[in-house]
């Protein structure tokens, strides 16, 4: 039986365990916290999922020090995500490690010396960019690769969502400032948050033949608290290898929530969006008519299932490829260290390339 760490009794670790739960593996949630793997047996497990599931065990890492996972997957907050991830590297080396997005807080010498253990390890490290791996992603290539569209004349991805959706997936905190969300050094705040929209950018860019990121523009809202400041609303247009500039915007404002990505050709446009009780794709004609449409119901859990499904496919062809290796994580990274230069300075940054290895 596959076995899995989940490294982390929050959010996303509870999502992650019953998607890994979902396929029978034997799943372990490993935290630091006590009163946190508590919560999660008593509280958050049940209420998302209808009851807690007793084959999961609950352990403080002391208590797994001894046992061997084909993949630990790692779900604390960002800023410790590359001290977790080299530690396991370096004591256990699993097959496969998932490390939930974005890949870490906005440190580039902490990224650069992480990317050189990765390249050294035997374990295959993915980036926990699930949106890669739901149905309506891979209906939006099929439709916009149709060559009938014509050319690529623009892209743009947004994922604008208030506090107030974000805190009820973290209802054990009273506000933002209780964790990392409401700062950005920590990889919290829209630029990190909810890169997903970068990064969605960056997929349908390389799959629609744009190439890579190189240049960035970025106007950043920052707000300041007594405890650090964190980025509200960001706004990045990103010259892409092909010349195209490609928008995105993440914000920390909008309500109702809009998550929407757009490919716009010389005959039609491509939409992508994503909800809470279903996904859809959308082609519309030119002249502003809908050709087709494909729903796609689900529920929360539905969204990290292409995910989990995609782990089982690599334990089982480790040379498959895949669009969540850390080369991609990096790339939203290199994104975002760009965008932060850009609005620092009010000028185009380049976009370095973290994954170089000098």
């Amino acid at each position: 039986m596959t076995t899995v760490k989940v490294i982390g009794a929050g959010s996303i670790g509870n999502h992650l365990a019953h998607g890994c739960r979902s396929r029978g593996w034997d799943v372990t949630i490993v935290d630091l916290s006590p009163e946190a793997l508590e919560r999660t047996r008593n509280t958050i497990y049940p209420s998302r999922y209808g009851v807690w599931d007793d084959a999961i065990t609950l352990a403080t890492p002391d208590q797994v020090t001894e046992k061997v996972f084909d993949i630990v997957i790692v779900g604390t907050p960002p800023a410790t995500h590359l001290g977790v991830a080299t530690a396991e590297l370096r004591d256990t080396s699993p097959q496969l490690m998932l490390i939930e997005k974005p890949l870490s807080h906005p440190d580039e010498v902490a990224i650069r010396d992480f990317v050189h253990l990765a390249q050294e390890s035997p374990t295959r490290v993915l980036v926990g960019y699930n949106q890669r791996h739901k149905p309506n992603t891979h209906q939006f290539l099929e439709a916009a690769k149709d060559p009938a569209l014509g050319q690529l004349l623009g892209l743009s991805s947004h994922m604008l969502e208030s506090w107030d959706g974000i805190l009820k997936a973290h209802f054990w905190m009273a506000s933002e400032k209780d964790s990392y969300l409401a700062f950005t050094d920590q990889g919290g705040g829209a630029l990190l948050e909810h890169s997903h929209a970068l990064n969605l950018m960056l997929h349908f860019a390389q799959e629609l033949g744009q190439g890579n990121a190189v240049k960035v523009d970025a106007t950043i809202d920052w707000v300041n608290h007594e405890s650090g400041r964190y980025d509200r609303d960001t706004k990045l247009n990103v010259t892409l290898d092909s010349g195209l500039v490609a928008e995105v915007r993440q914000d920390l404002h909008t309500w109702p929530a809009k998550k929407e990505a757009v490919a716009t050709f010389e005959k039609g446009s491509v939409v992508w969006t994503m909800g809470d009780s279903s996904d859809s794709v959308t082609l519309v004609a030119a002249d502003g008519t809908q050709k087709n449409r494909w729903d796609f119901p689900k529920k929360r859990p539905d969204d990290f299932s292409g995910e989990i499904t995609h782990l089982g496919d690599l334990l089982e062809t480790p040379k498959l490829p895949s669009s969540l290796d850390i080369e991609h994580g990096l790339r939203v990274m290199d994104v975002a260290l760009a965008a932060i230069e850009s609005s620092a300075t009010g000028a185009t940054a380049s976009v370095s390339d973290l994954g170089m290895i000098d």
